[in-house]
């Protein structure tokens, strides 16, 4: 069982992988008392917001950094925690994310880090939060960020959908397979029925494959960002 496991989890987590090329944006970011995270920096100058990317299990921050790179497209700082190493595939370099209190301490950690070595240079207010997968499973148990982006996982552990659904958050669902879309539609409705808002949108395609959600991925982005000065364009 344990390598059946592991095999599923590889070919599950390649979709996340990104191409070579694209990685090289990619930088290490030490954080005290945690593992090191990965991070991308903004193309324009002056103060930019922070963009929090939280990957999938039994993948690498790196991934996630990289695959939402283009998303952010240079008008935001991309930081994308580590989490905790899997202790059944040590020699691949895979992690996994810990339960939501310790992950809540890991992203402070991390963000402080960050702006240390940026001093003045993160942008007040909130940060924006991704999530693919486990990530997106690991927000939805955090539920207290005002915009979210949730890929393949997440709706159906919304523990405060209700208490959410009374702020005026904005949460995008993006999913490629039919059991995300369903239980995305549900949670979605159950947010609109307070002040929030909620955006599902689906690309059929393979399970967890970030290649067909790509367009989605973009569009819902764009529409959490929308009327928030602080991702004006890059130069």
């Amino acid at each position: 069982m344990p390598r059946l496991f592991t095999a599923c989890a590889l070919m599950t987590s390649l979709a996340l992988a990104p191409d070579t090329a694209l990685a090289q944006a990619v930088h290490a970011l030490e954080v005290p008392g945690f593992r090191a995270a990965a991070f991308v920096t903004p193309d324009a100058p002056g103060q930019r917001p922070v963009v929090i990317g939280l990957h999938g299990n039994f993948d690498r921050p790196e991934w996630m950094c990289a695959a939402w790179a283009g998303v952010v497209a240079g008008r935001a700082f991309l930081l994308c925690p580590r989490g905790e190493p899997r202790a059944d595939a040590p020699e691949l370099d895979r992690w996994q994310l810990p339960p939501a209190a310790r992950l809540r301490r890991e992203i402070q950690a991390a963000r402080r880090a960050l702006e240390a070595r940026y001093p003045g240079r993160l942008a007040p207010g909130p940060d924006l939060y991704v999530g693919f997968s486990q990530g997106a499973h690991r927000i939805s148990r955090m539920a207290a960020y005002p915009r979210v982006q949730l890929v393949e996982g997440g709706a159906s552990l919304w523990r405060d959908a209700r208490r959410y659904a009374r702020s005026e958050g904005r949460v995008a669902f993006v999913c490629a397979m039919r059991w995300c879309e369903m239980r995305g539609t549900r949670a979605a409705r159950t947010l609109e029925r307070g002040r929030a808002q909620a955006r599902l949108e689906r690309r059929d395609g393979a399970h967890h494959d970030l290649r067909v959600m790509e367009p989605a991925i973009r569009e819902t982005f764009e529409w959490l960002i929308a009327g928030d000065a602080r991702f004006g364009a890059a130069p």
